[in-house]
């Protein structure tokens, strides 16, 4: 390993030069359709003063929603038992839900998750059912005889979480720069919703995403703590020179970028210092920091709490950053349970349910909970045979919305059939998605206000689906 013999002083002015790139600057101005069609929608789209945020929960790793919803009536859970072996959560344990519509077997959640099981009763939580990440619609036939288009690389962890962000099956020839749903929703709609915008659309709390990266807007990371723009403790002499240097202009074009992509992220955080500091104090708990010996549950609840106190945060100062449409990406890490799941699994939904169940509150706190819609995503289901002691990457599987703009209370999709022979279930045992997550995203786009006949511009597989809405959201 090379050794960094820099200054202390130096080094730290690298570290944060680089981390405020990082930050508020990736972006491609690239002339591409959304942003022609962003400029015209901003001509004709009416400017009201309507507020909508969204946001992302990415369950990094691959949660294993087998066991986050589990069918509870007789011959379903049997079944699952037998699958599972190991894995199975008893019967007696799981939380019963009541869903307004039943059309299959009765369901609990995961005993981790009362505060979920609380917000599904109360009809702010909705659960989908066999969600994954899909080119076109896949039989069992099709895919145990390789006919089926498939997205790449299936089970890689770092190909699906490129794929769920972004929906793109890339050549490696194609130089078009790539991006993410969210991006291209910021691409379309930053310029028309938000006309008095003095930060970025996307901001990230769970750091560099592919989900939120634009063709012609920026994302902007924001740390959880305290937002900083320049700071050298040990120099300031060093900060002072460099924002005389930002203020001179190049002749190279290299230097003239790097010059204007710096100076903007360090303004950009100027603005969200200063927005924040108007920010109202939130009554609304939130999970506090663990104590040492603390269980691993407070840890994830506290991790992903003040991501989402963060986007609070946000929310209520959004008037002063001029924003009337705001997206945001979390994110949680550990569900890689290839072992000791049935130890770790529970602690990471404890800390999730926990975490989720502040921001709702949160949002009712500040009179937006019917503008805020939080979804999860992560990269894969998991296989429902036991590993041994936990389960391996799989395919299709079960997620969750919640906000008072969701249908809630429901459970959209179906169920998978465990039996064996289960056109359900490929002959790998893998489980077939049944909704894509560009009907997912269209869905949660279109409440947002993606017009129709431009859905098919932000989620380029959704034309091989026939159902374009799935119905979870609320009109409007």
């Amino acid at each position: 390993m090379t050794r960094d013999t820099s200054p202390p002083a130096r080094r730290d002015f690298l570290r944060r030069s680089l981390a405020a790139i990082a930050g508020g600057s990736a972006f491609f101005a690239a002339p591409r359709s959304l942003s022609l069609l962003n400029a015209a929608w901003a001509q004709s789209a009416p400017a009201g003063d309507d507020f909508k945020a969204l946001v992302c929960v990415f369950l990094l790793g691959g949660n294993d929603g087998h066991n986050l919803v589990v069918p509870r009536s007789d011959a379903e859970y049997a079944l699952y038992a037998n699958r599972r072996r190991g894995l199975a959560i008893p019967r007696s344990a799981l939380l019963p839900i009541t869903p307004l519509e039943p059309t299959g077997p009765a369901l609990g959640l995961h005993p981790a998750v009362p505060e979920l099981q609380q917000l599904f009763e109360g009809g702010r939580l909705a659960l989908l059912a066999n969600v994954g990440a899909l080119l076109e619609p896949v039989t069992r036939k099709q895919y145990d005889q390789r006919l089926a288009r498939l997205p790449p690389q299936l089970f890689s962890h770092n190909d699906q979480q490129d794929f769920w962000q972004s929906l793109e099956s890339r050549s490696p020839v194609d130089t078009t720069p790539a991006s993410g749903w969210g991006g291209r929703i910021a691409d379309l709609l930053h310029a028309s919703s938000n006309p008095d915008a003095t930060i970025a659309m996307n901001l990230s709390l769970g750091g560099a995403n592919p989900w939120q990266v634009g063709r012609s807007t920026a994302a902007l990371a924001v740390d959880a703590g305290e937002i900083r723009s320049l700071v050298n403790e040990r120099d300031p002499q060093a900060v002072a020179e460099l924002e005389a240097i930002l203020a001179l202009p190049h002749a190279s074009l290299l230097v003239e970028e790097y010059r204007r992509t710096l100076g903007g992220a360090v303004e950009d955080y100027r603005v969200l210092r200063d927005a924040l500091a108007l920010a109202p104090t939130l009554a609304t708990p939130f999970p506090s920091a663990p104590e040492p010996g603390a269980p691993a549950a407070d840890r994830f609840a506290f991790a992903l709490g003040r991501q989402l106190r963060r986007v609070a945060e946000l929310v209520s100062v959004r008037n002063a950053l001029g924003l009337r449409r705001q997206v945001f990406f979390c994110s949680l890490g550990g569900f890689d349970t290839h072992d000791a799941q049935m130890a770790d699994q529970p602690e990471l939904l404890a800390g999730l349910a926990r975490a989720l169940h502040a921001f709702d509150a949160a949002t009712i706190e500040l009179g937006v909970a019917n503008d805020v819609t939080t979804f999860t995503a992560t990269e894969f289901g998991r296989s429902l045979t036991s590993n041994g002691d936990g389960s391996d990457h799989a395919w299709g599987n079960h997620l969750f919305l919640l906000g008072g703009a969701v249908r809630g209370r429901r459970v959209y999709g179906a169920m998978p059939d465990m039996s064996a022979g289960s056109d359900d279930f490929a002959g790998d045992g893998n489980l077939i998605p049944r909704i894509a997550v560009d009907q997912y995203g269209a869905t949660l786009g279109r409440w947002f206000g993606v017009p129709d006949a431009m859905l098919d511009l932000v989620f380029p597989n959704l034309a091989a689906f026939d159902q374009r809405d799935i119905g979870f959201m609320q009109p409007g």
